[in-house]
């Protein structure tokens, strides 16, 4: 996946809305998709933090394994 992207590309996981951006043969955190009323019933301001955050440390493990820096500000 990472050498698919280019230099400033940007891939995003859609089932949890966290975005990353390849920069200097880095992963960066790019955006994190923001809880929205609509999404009421379906998952939680909570449960959406929880997942976003589970996977930044899944990305984390898995890139930095391959050898990839991954940036979270």
């Amino acid at each position: 996946m990472f050498a698919l992207l280019a230099d400033g590309g940007v891939w995003g996981v859609p089932r949890s809305g966290v975005l990353w951006r390849k920069e200097d043969g880095k992963l960066v955190l790019d955006e994190l998709m923001p809880w929205m009323p609509e999404m009421e019933g379906t998952i939680t301001r909570e449960q959406l933090k929880k997942q976003q955050d589970r996977e930044i440390r899944a990305c984390r493990i898995h890139f930095e394994a391959a050898g990839v820096t991954v940036v979270v500000p």
